[in-house]
């Protein structure tokens, strides 16, 4: 709404327009502008549409270029998708919990990339006649892959390590504990309490993929991947 001062110009204007002899394009330009004093910004839009576009461009009567959309519920739709609190693609972080003494490196803080499935079901088809069903053979182990920097190669230190306790140079294995590590990724809104925390999934190490080039100087980054070591949640 106007306040006084504007209120007082419309009715002043209220007044004076009807003595006057204008002609209609300045009428609808004086149009507007007493909608706009007067608080009315709906008023206001539909007669400058009205102006440009012509009288088949009003806001309330079913226009083609609004599809009869009036203005206000153009604005509360505009609010409504405006409010919706979208999750960013750059903000994440992965926790790494080593399960054994083998403590984790800084793999959140060098990591730039990471990728994964957090629901991979699979199914078995059926024939049915001339028809098909599937039935459901469970869930599929979640494959997490990670791409990251390396400083003073500890994270490929920390890999070394994690192989060598899973199979051993003399030919044994290892037990799981020693060589998994559960692995919590959070991401999403940068609100706080907002966002998506992935269930704990307890991995254990897949590859370390490290690429070297003399074309370019740049950092070395390394593609991590861990699998999902049980569907249980813990050993």
């Amino acid at each position: 709404m106007a306040d006084i001062f504007a209120r007082l110009a419309y009715q002043a204007t209220q007044s004076v327009l009807p003595k006057l002899s204008l002609p209609n394009s300045a009428m609808k330009y004086v149009a507007t502008a007493t909608n706009l004093l007067n608080g009315n910004v709906e008023g206001a839009a539909s007669a400058l549409m009205d102006l440009v576009f012509g009288r088949n461009s009003m806001f309330s009567d079913g226009n083609v270029i609004t599809g009869g959309v009036p203005w206000s519920t153009l604005t509360d739709m505009f609010d409504e998708a405006y409010g919706v609190i979208r999750e960013r693609t750059n903000l994440w972080f992965i926790a790494v919990e080593p399960i054994a003494g083998l403590s984790a490196p800084r793999v959140n803080l060098l990591a730039t990339e990471a990728s994964y499935t957090g629901v991979q079901l699979g199914w078995d088809s059926k024939k049915i006649g001339s028809g098909f069903s599937h039935t459901s053979t469970g869930a599929e182990p979640v494959e997490l892959r990670i791409t990251c920097y390396d400083c003073n190669g500890e994270i490929k230190a920390w890999f070394d390590q994690l192989k060598y306790s899973a199979a051993p140079p003399d030919g044994s294995f290892g037990l799981p504990s020693d060589y998994t590590n559960n692995f919590t990724v959070t991401h999403g809104n940068i609100q706080e309490g907002y966002g998506y925390v992935s269930p704990t999934w307890t991995m254990v190490p897949v590859s370390c993929e490290v690429n070297l080039s003399r074309s370019n100087d740049d950092f070395t980054a390394l593609n991590l991947t861990f699998l999902q070591y049980d569907y249980f949640g813990g050993l």
